[in-house]
């Protein structure tokens, strides 16, 4: 287990019935988040996660450590220490791109009492269904290791294995929003295939963003969160 290094900001979880978690894209860290936390924050907590190798997180030795079944393990942990304040709060997962997918991958594979209750997906793909689709984005990762900051060991947590998320993704009933910007090119089809996917999904497409629309138009997230904390509270 990673002990993931996180913060913490807005009102106290006592104090309310919902927190956000938010997860970053393997390029990143929790600080791409800021300023769409700070418009979260003022009615909601706001956890910011780093992942792995990322951030103020530590960085294992063991490849095991940047697996998706070991990250969402750590993950596990995090929401753990949210509820161990309120066994009944309500988890809002906010994920940037691999912190989507990790999230989508949270809610297939966790059951309710340790799951999340709401996604927001900002420009997040389901993964690959095509082996040939895989290893092409899996070399990609690892050949862009250095510029994310990095290093290739910790990239790996961004890889591809299998379709289980893609296959499995019908079976998502809880609320989410989708965060895309109309310029990310690479991610609007995938964006496309989710809102087809999930007919229960609303959909933002940010006129004038790319793939870090977050930091462009954080106002754009943030309405996605009200979105979905909306649909938790009705």
């Amino acid at each position: 287990m990673t002990a993931l290094h996180t913060t913490t900001s807005g009102p106290n979880v006592s104090t309310d019935t919902i927190t956000t978690v938010w997860v970053h894209g393997v390029d990143s860290d929790a600080h791409v988040w800021d300023s769409a936390v700070e418009a979260v924050a003022v009615d909601h907590p706001c956890v910011a996660v780093d992942l792995p190798g990322h951030g103020a997180s530590p960085a294992p030795s063991d490849p095991a450590a940047y697996t998706r079944d070991a990250v969402l393990d750590d993950l596990d942990t995090v929401i753990a220490g949210i509820r161990a304040v309120d066994p009944d709060q309500r988890i809002v997962f906010i994920g940037h791109s691999l912190g989507g997918y990790l999230g989508l991958a949270h809610a297939l594979t966790r059951d309710d009492h340790s799951g999340i209750d709401a996604l927001v997906l900002v420009s997040t793909g389901p993964g690959f269904r095509d082996p040939d689709a895989m290893q092409s984005w899996n070399e990609r990762v690892e050949a862009n290791a250095p510029s994310y900051g990095v290093s290739k060991l910790a990239a790996t947590i961004a890889f591809h294995v299998d379709s289980m998320v893609m296959d499995r993704i019908t079976e998502l009933t809880l609320p989410i929003s989708l965060v895309i910007g109309d310029g990310d090119k690479a991610f609007l089809g995938a964006n496309d295939y989710l809102e087809r996917k999930l007919p229960h999904a609303t959909r933002t497409t940010v006129e004038g963003a790319r793939h870090f629309v977050m930091k462009s138009h954080p106002e754009s997230v943030a309405g996605a969160v009200a979105t979905v904390v909306d649909a938790l509270q009705t």
